[in-house]
């Protein structure tokens, strides 16, 4: 950082206005974590200069023993800490992940039976504004509107009715428990593979604190960033059956250049992923959510399904008469990070609900008295005259980001 900004102030000030933000401000975004120290040095180590094109042991570009080398010991860390039968860790991105996934088992045009991502599911499980929608046929199951739990007799109504050849369970928003097995069932009884995305819930099922889709899932994607603590990237886990449909898929159908910088940060984390000291952080990352999730309701709030099994939820402000997106901005400028979201079967025009996290305030090493306080704040904002409170609010943020500095878990 010295030398950059020697050679190019411009944007060293960028980076260095980055890091103080992200030091001062309580980050509740729930696809949003800290990555450790080693995986940020090998995201910047000497595999940046290497360009490897192929699969292990069949380059296309000579020098790449090393690369090989790498990119087999993350899929064997993969494999060996999800249990699963074949893994590939060159796909770029959870979504690049899903795509490659699809384009392993199907055809375009193809039908699909996905959660709707207006409950909760992401956007590449076929969402309107998205290409995934494009290129294949698209059906949907949702939550039953009086337990809110996922309407799994719809689901399979709908696949009887529908007959998709692949049905895909994931989720960016729903706070629940899924229930794999079921889905499996329902997917293999009426001709269909399934599909689990599991990119919020990678580093919760790693740390045996979300249940894992890999006994009963054909194919399971996942990213490395939110709870994996990791490089933003993605990768596949697949039945051994499927195993040669994957890797054609995403290589040569797919992805060209491996980002060997990257898988090797992957490699790290995931190996990480194994010790104790993860699994203990996962599980308070999970607590802290479900004490947030009390506390709010107890100044007042709503919360989607009354409550979280991981590390997200939903916030209805409803019972305040400010918007998602209002009340966004203004935890912004308080030094408070999340983002809007409609709260389903809600019928306003605008999202009424916050999607929050808890990943990086319990990486902070926060716990139940600092949830507490970050419940204080929120109501302090939510209220009528809660404009007004900013100021403060966001002295009372930098107070509490100095006592939990980041530098400490990096």
């Amino acid at each position: 950082m010295e030398n950059l900004s020697e050679k190019d102030l411009e944007l060293f000030n960028i980076l260095e206005n980055e890091e103080k933000r992200e030091s001062e401000t309580l980050e509740m975004v729930a696809s949003e974590s800290i990555q450790p120290k080693e995986a940020l040095d090998l995201a910047g180590c000497a595999f940046n200069n290497k360009t490897a094109v192929g699969r292990i042991g069949n380059q296309r570009l000579k020098g790449s023993m090393y690369a090989d080398e790498l990119e087999k010991l993350c899929k064997q860390r993969v494999m060996e800490t999800f249990g699963a039968d074949h893994a590939n860790v060159v796909t770029y991105s959870g979504s690049v992940a899903n795509f490659c996934a699809y384009n392993a088992v199907l055809n375009p045009g193809d039908r699909v039976l996905a959660l709707d991502p207006v409950t909760g599911s992401h956007q590449s499980h076929g969402g309107k504004n998205n290409v995934s929608s494009k290129l294949y046929s698209f059906e949907y199951f949702g939550l039953n509107p009086n337990t809110l739990d996922i309407d799994y007799e719809g689901a399979e109504k709908k696949c009887k009715e529908f007959a998709p050849k692949l049905i895909v369970i994931g989720s960016a928003a729903y706070p629940r428990k899924i229930d794999y097995a079921r889905l499996a069932d329902i997917a293999h009884k009426n001709g269909a593979l399934l599909m689990a995305d599991i990119a919020h819930f990678s580093g919760l099922v790693a740390g045996g604190v979300s249940p894992s889709p890999v006994p009963f899932a054909d194919i399971v994607t996942a990213s490395t960033t939110k709870t994996m603590c990791g490089p933003h990237s993605g990768f596949i886990m697949c039945k051994k059956e499927l195993a040669k449909a994957v890797e054609d898929s995403v290589y040569p159908g797919y992805v060209a250049s491996l980002h060997l910088q990257t898988i090797g940060a992957m490699a790290y984390v995931i190996g990480r992923a194994k010790t104790e000291q993860f699994a203990s952080l996962m599980k308070k990352i999970v607590s802290n959510a479900q004490y947030l999730c009390k506390a709010l309701k107890e100044r007042g709030f709503d919360i989607f399904t009354g409550g979280t099994d991981c590390h997200m939820f939903l916030a209805d402000l409803k019972p305040f008469g400010i918007d998602g997106v209002a009340f966004a901005d203004r935890l912004e400028r308080a030094g408070i990070s999340v983002n809007s979201k409609g709260i389903p079967f809600d019928p306003s025009p605008v999202a009424m609900g916050i999607r929050l996290g808890t990943t990086v305030l319990t990486q902070r090493g926060m716990g139940e008295k600092e949830m507490d306080e970050i419940a204080d704040m929120f109501l302090s904002l939510a209220q009528k005259d809660g404009e007004n409170n900013v100021d403060e609010v966001l002295q009372k943020v930098k107070a509490l980001c100095k006592k939990f500095p980041i530098k400490d878990i990096i």
